[in-house]
């Protein structure tokens, strides 16, 4: 039975990142996004060749060039050459 809800957790937990935004830097140094969700404001230091998820139920990011954009959760953000760009 425990083995049953432990399973049970990990796959609502798989389902759950599956509806995250996601950031990938393809820039040799580190990148930083402003994340802003459920009006906590943090900072989001994605290092070279990094790839992470953020923003599961919506939140606003500032870009590194300084552009605010309003995220549903479900985005693919790709920075290369200081730029973001949604993918």
């Amino acid at each position: 039975m425990k083995t049953l809800i432990l399973a049970a957790t990990a796959c609502l937990g798989a389902a759950g990142a599956a509806f995250a935004a996601s950031a990938v830097n393809k820039d040799p140094q580190p990148r930083t996004l402003i994340v802003t969700e459920g009006g906590s404001k943090s900072e989001l230091a994605i290092g070279p060749g990094e790839t992470v998820e953020f923003c599961s139920s919506g939140c606003f990011v500032t870009l590194p060039n300084g552009d605010r954009e309003a995220l549903t959760g479900n985005e693919a953000i790709e920075i290369s050459g200081g730029a973001a760009r949604f993918r």
